[in-house]
């Protein structure tokens, strides 16, 4: 009897979602075995930042993001987000030689393990956020977000955004090194200055405030704020530009990839260790 189209290709996205659930479970208990570092030590940096910046403006008698919303919360949804950023395409851009003796197993493909590491790392910033946002909120005895669908929504395009940017340069970085290298100084640095992250885009002039919102993930930050008060202020800011960054990063991603999908079987691809072994 001929299997009914809909019902299969049903239980085909269930088993590929369960494929990338127990991808994500593996990593984190990698990274459990590593002792409790391992676990909490990607919270450092955004942290460590956020407190730095947050004394910075209360020493210089900053006790808030004006009128709109409480300061810890303005700079994590501005850290945090990024950092979620920056983690998934740089664990995407050296996913594959890091798991690569998995793929002996016929079910599990490098796009399988991108994902699952772009979901835990997804799951621990979302959790991060979540946290940051209830302590403010229990602080302030007031609700802080007013559109929690929205949020929701953008830190997922976020992730998204990071996963297309990370698996396309995973595929040219894998014939042209110094692609990788390049991408990651400049998700570290560059992007760094031009995310909103420490300055609302409100306050930069007219005649600059182009060179900023060429970045999508100042868009992306600077929406997640309007998100938690619609009054927040956000001029030239554009739901349209950050999700069509989304759409065809991603799109570009998985294009290049589904035709160079056999370069990361390559020995090439695969650690010295496991080439020895296999020898």
């Amino acid at each position: 009897m001929a299997r009914h189209p809909l019902r299969y290709a049903l239980s085909q996205l269930l088993l590929q979602l369960r494929i990338i659930s127990a991808v994500a479970r593996r990593e984190m208990e990698l990274r459990a075995a590593k002792g409790l570092f391992g676990v909490v030590g990607v919270f450092l940096e955004p942290l460590v930042l956020i407190g730095t910046f947050l004394a910075l403006r209360i020493l210089l008698r900053g006790a808030g993001e004006g009128s709109y919303m409480n300061l810890l919360l303005w700079l994590s949804v501005g850290f945090v987000p990024f950092f979620m950023f920056a983690e998934v395409a740089i664990k995407a851009i050296s996913g594959v030689e890091k798991n690569s003796t998995l793929y002996f197993y016929r079910r599990l493909r490098p796009l399988d393990s991108l994902m699952g590491n772009a979901l835990l790392t997804t799951q621990i910033f979302g959790l991060l956020l979540l946290v940051i946002t209830m302590a403010v909120t229990i602080w302030e005895w007031r609700p802080q977000v007013a559109a929690f669908g929205i949020t929701i929504f953008v830190v997922i395009g976020i992730a998204v955004l990071g996963f297309g940017v990370g698996l396309s340069t995973l595929i040219l970085g894998h014939r042209l090194p110094v692609v990788a290298w390049f991408v990651k100084m400049f998700l570290r640095r560059i992007l760094l200055w031009t995310s909103c992250i420490f300055f609302p885009i409100r306050i930069v002039p007219d005649q600059f405030r182009p060179w900023i919102l060429w970045n999508p993930l100042a868009h992306g930050i600077e929406i997640l704020r309007q998100s938690i008060n619609p009054a927040y202020p956000a001029p030239g800011v554009s739901g349209i530009y950050f999700w069509a960054w989304v759409i065809g990063s991603l799109g570009f991603g998985l294009f290049i990839y589904g035709n160079n999908e056999e370069l990361l079987y390559s020995t090439e691809g695969l650690p010295a260790a496991t080439i020895t072994d296999e020898d």
